[in-house]
């Protein structure tokens, strides 16, 4: 499996950041994500203008950061960013479920889509897309469980529209898009059905 190390950071990351909310509150959570996301843009600066720090960071490492970022950035400030943006914009609930649908989905879409991914969809894979959604309805589920999500459908329709953002091949991250884009589809569709 292809850097087994960036999609373990990718779900523990995403599941570790939304835990700091629950443990710090809100104000100091949300500083953390701002300190946290300055601080990994400077080093993916910094990486990209010394070369000397770029081929450290690849050498060290390379399980984590792909081939194609060697010259850009990666998606970890996109991703913080994501994650801080969903939590001060939205409902607690549904910041939560956007969150979910990232670190478990996108994980989801990239290892099966890598793996059994055949047929194309621009530059996904249906294989891979359909994993995201199943991945993401899971999660879904499990904090619908817990008590910590919010109403059933409008969860479904997040999680659709979560795996119809990482499709896209757009411009901005799609660490970024997924959640941002579902939590905000999901907060619409919460109040027009109240």
């Amino acid at each position: 499996m292809n850097h087994i190390g960036r999609k373990l950071y990718h779900l523990i990351g995403g599941l570790g950041l939304l835990s700091l909310y629950f443990i710090m509150g809100r104000d100091r959570a949300l500083v953390f994500y701002a300190v946290l996301f300055i601080i990994a843009l400077g080093l993916d600066i910094l990486r990209l203008t010394v070369p000397a720090v770029n081929t450290i960071m690849f050498t060290r490492f390379s399980s984590f950061i792909r081939k194609n970022e060697a010259h850009t950035l990666t998606g970890t400030a996109p991703y913080i960013l994501g994650i801080g943006l969903s939590l001060y914009a939205f409902s607690q609930p549904i910041a939560t479920a956007a969150i979910c649908f990232l670190a478990v989905g996108d994980v989801a879409a990239t290892t099966i889509g890598e793996r059994y991914g055949r047929t194309k969809i621009g530059k996904k894979s249906l294989e891979g897309t359909s994993a995201f959604v199943i991945a993401a309805l899971g999660a879904g589920g499990v904090l619908l469980l817990i008590g910590s999500g919010t109403n059933p459908w409008v969860m479904v329709l997040g999680a659709l529209v979560a795996a119809g953002a990482e499709l896209l091949t757009l411009p901005v991250n799609d660490n970024l898009v997924i959640p941002i884009v579902s939590g905000g589809v999901m907060e619409l569709a919460l109040r027009l059905i109240r």
